[in-house]
């Protein structure tokens, strides 16, 4: 899914990737709304952001147990919420030890005047400790207005999960290099499903620390980390 989701480009005809949206049960979501400008302090912040305002956007998951809650017609089935159940009640930490592992990719397309504003791709995956998840997302223009003036930049964000985590988020314009498209999609799979849990991002996403070493201009609110 997230390698055909990476072939999608910005300013593709949105009946071009409808197919794609299908085969993958994707869902019409309302636009995030930026509210109203008197509600803003920083006015020319509000203009910025509701300049790159969608129209709507699709989303659409995939998971190995139906584990994401929008995933029902999978997640209903007996015999998987029989496995959800068997999971919900193992303990983290044996979790990890027997290779139970939840995990899930996540794609969006956002869609404007028909044509398609961003693409994005996420993978989510209980670590030892903790949950992990990198995320990319070709943008025509940067989220926010600091930004504006970069093809490529690489953030941190919390997740929200039972057990916390932190996500590395990846944004780069059509005017990023290869290398930069390369590393901000590059993941370690054998996260995923070796009997052994990812202990981190140098396990599950060296490359773009790497990268980050190398290229400290890149960074933007993300502590760059150490590996071994």
């Amino acid at each position: 899914m997230l390698a055909e989701v990476s072939r999608v480009q910005v300013g593709d005809a949105e009946a071009a990737v409808l197919p794609l949206i299908t085969r993958y049960s994707g869902f019409k979501w309302p636009p995030d709304s930026v509210g109203s400008r008197e509600d803003w302090i920083d006015k020319d912040e509000y203009d910025y952001e509701k300049g790159l305002a969608s129209d709507y956007k699709y989303d659409f998951e995939v998971s190995p147990f139906g584990l994401i809650p929008s995933d029902l017609r999978w997640g209903q089935h007996p015999i998987i919420q029989a496995i959800r159940t068997i999971v919900d009640k193992t303990p983290v930490q044996l979790r990890a030890v027997l290779g139970m592992r939840d995990w899930g990719l996540e794609a969006g397309l956002a869609i404007r005047d028909s044509r398609v504003q961003s693409v994005s791709g996420m993978v989510l995956v209980e670590g030892r400790s903790r949950w992990l998840g990198p995320e990319w997302k070709l943008a025509n223009a940067m989220p926010e207005r600091r930004l504006s003036g970069k093809v490529f930049v690489v953030e941190s964000a919390a997740l929200t999960m039972a057990n916390g985590g932190v996500l590395i988020q990846n944004t780069f314009t059509p005017r990023a290099s290869d290398e930069e498209v390369q590393v901000s999609r590059k993941f370690n799979a054998a996260c995923l499903t070796s009997l052994r849990a990812c202990d981190g991002f140098c396990d599950f996403a060296p490359d773009i620390l790497e990268y980050l070493k190398q290229h400290p201009d890149a960074a933007g609110n993300i502590i760059p980390l150490k590996c071994p």
